[in-house]
């Protein structure tokens, strides 16, 4: 397959950069000059103090590179340009480490990790903003923590910060308002302590600082304790906020109000799915995958013009599966490889996604060194 300039895409739990341009769930925002051509690379955190690499072909086969140092059982990842950020819940900070393109060796950068204030058990997920800007970290103290500059030696709070966010906020996704007159953006969190099954909704002022969307937080089903989220947008321009409802067995589905932030329930939501919803990502066109945690399956959607979900076929059983999911897409290719992380088995299980109908099927597996948790993809951005 050709390779591309190194600017690259974090995909996994809460994903976690938004303001993307071609290529919907790319890590966009980026400028990008011609270089030499390299493999993506699939990053995994572990249940030990490692995180495993490994080179992507362009059949979604995966060969292991050496292991990095890094925080046991990090439940979120993040990037900015050049750089992974994992979540250290342990000690409520922050690891940043370059990414050598060549290679795929990691390396902590000038003052990683990075405190983010006094809260025990933090972070539980953390995202980046548009371009990169800003980082945002909930906390299970019933906030959200926000910094500039995030990865560098300076990052400083952001004003207001840290930001009431209900009970236990727990992911994080975030939209760009598309039909504001200026660059606008809004940020979402699910609250899984909160019984209604609160998703919290704010908007992102110039200068990073959030504030209340009307009518948040929005209810869900009783006790359907939230989790993670997914931000999409059609070729129409219309943009949905997806959430599992993990308790239910169900995935809630919002309209997002291009100039508000807003948030409008979906005709038929929410939808069935399998049993623990967990992580959800978007395929090349309008799809949604979805890792069913409780019964170790992955699922797929089609995602309709007014953002209902229809299944595509039958789950794919993934043995013993229930971390985190992530797509690589793979444009040039017939199908794209979806990753899924069996922290039980100490394994990888791969999905093959068909480009042109989303259907899936089962791959291979591979073996990991450490149980892995959550993944990320480094990819390189095509070229102009």
């Amino acid at each position: 397959m050709a390779r591309r300039s190194p600017c690259f895409l974090i995909v996994g739990l809460c994903m976690a950069l938004w303001g993307c341009g071609t290529r919907g769930s790319r890590f966009c925002g980026l400028a990008c000059g011609p270089s030499a051509q390299y493999n993506p690379l699939l990053y995994a955190t572990t249940t030990s103090n490692q995180i495993l690499g490994f080179s992507i072909a362009s059949t979604g086969a995966l060969t292991p590179i050496a292991s990095t140092a890094g925080p046991a059982n990090s439940q979120s990842t993040a990037g900015v340009y050049g750089a992974l950020l994992f979540a250290d819940s342990s000690s409520n900070e922050v690891v940043v480490e370059s990414v050598t393109i060549e290679t795929g060796a990691l390396t902590p950068v000038p003052g990683s990790p990075f405190t983010l204030g006094s809260a025990s058990g933090g972070p539980n997920s953390i995202i980046v903003g548009q371009s990169g800007q800003n980082l945002y970290a909930s906390e299970p103290n019933g906030t959200i923590v926000g910094y500039s500059n995030p990865g560098a030696a300076t990052m400083t709070a952001l004003p207001g910060s840290p930001y009431a966010a209900g009970i236990a906020p727990t992911q994080m996704a975030a939209a760009l308002l598309t039909s504001s007159s200026s660059l606008a953006a809004s940020l979402y969190a699910s609250d899984s302590g909160d019984p209604n099954g609160g998703i919290l909704a704010f908007a992102v002022a110039s200068d990073g600082s959030l504030s209340p969307i009307a009518g948040s937080p929005l209810a869900t089903s009783p006790n359907a304790r939230p989790s993670y989220l997914l931000n999409t947008t059609n070729s129409a321009g219309n943009q949905f906020l997806f959430v599992s409802l993990s308790n239910a067995g169900q995935i809630a589905g919002f309209s997002v109000d291009n100039a508000t932030g807003a948030l409008t329930p979906i005709p038929g939501s929410p939808f069935t799915a399998g049993k623990g919803p967990g992580t959800l990502i978007k395929g090349i066109a309008n799809e949604l995958f979805v890792i069913n945690t409780g019964d170790h399956t992955v699922e797929a959607f089609n995602i309709a013009v007014n953002g209902m979900l229809t299944p595509i076929g039958s789950p794919v059983a993934v043995g013993t599966a229930n971390g985190g999911i992530v797509l690589y897409l793979e444009e040039t290719q017939p199908s794209s490889p979806l990753y899924a992380a069996d922290t039980a088995a100490s394994s990888i299980d791969i999905v093959n996604v068909d480009n042109s109908s989303g259907a899936i099927s089962a791959g291979g597996t591979v073996s990991a060194s450490n149980p892995p948790l959550k993944l990320a993809v480094y990819d390189q951005f095509p070229l102009p």
